[in-house]
């Protein structure tokens, strides 16, 4: 390293590179190219996403933005990949989940929205209640 400091925004600015760049597989066709600089405008690095990836990228960006549209308070959901196992969840949250996962079949409806998607959505709301 050149000796400087990195400031806790340079490391999680090299965290989201490199979880852009491992979105796609390797070798896969590019989409688009994703540059990052730091606050300071030195460049820290691309990323190259396939079709696959940039869609994700997009609809993960998108449900956050939602979430903070929504003004909802308190900090934006925490990644799944930053939970413990020790982890404390919301007891009401993980009611709500149960209640909603009770009688679904995740097999079969990936199976029936293989063949038909708008079947598979049918019958998530049909057991979901939505």
């Amino acid at each position: 390293m050149d000796g400087r400091e990195f400031s806790a925004d340079d490391v999680r600015l090299v965290d989201l590179l490199r979880l852009l760049q491992e979105l796609s597989p390797e070798g896969a066709a590019t989409a688009c190219r994703i540059t990052l600089r730091d606050a300071a405008g030195d460049y820290v690095g691309e990323a190259l996403l396939d079709s696959r990836a940039l869609e994700a990228a997009v609809e993960a960006l998108a449900s956050l933005v939602a979430y903070r549209d929504a003004g909802v308070d308190g900090p934006l959901p925490v990644a799944l990949t930053e939970l413990e196992p020790d982890d404390d969840l919301d007891p009401r949250l993980e009611a709500d989940l149960e209640e909603y996962c009770i009688g679904l079949n995740c097999g079969e409806l990936m199976g029936l929205a293989a063949a038909d998607p708008a079947r598979a959505v049918a019958a998530f709301d049909e057991i979901t209640g939505f």
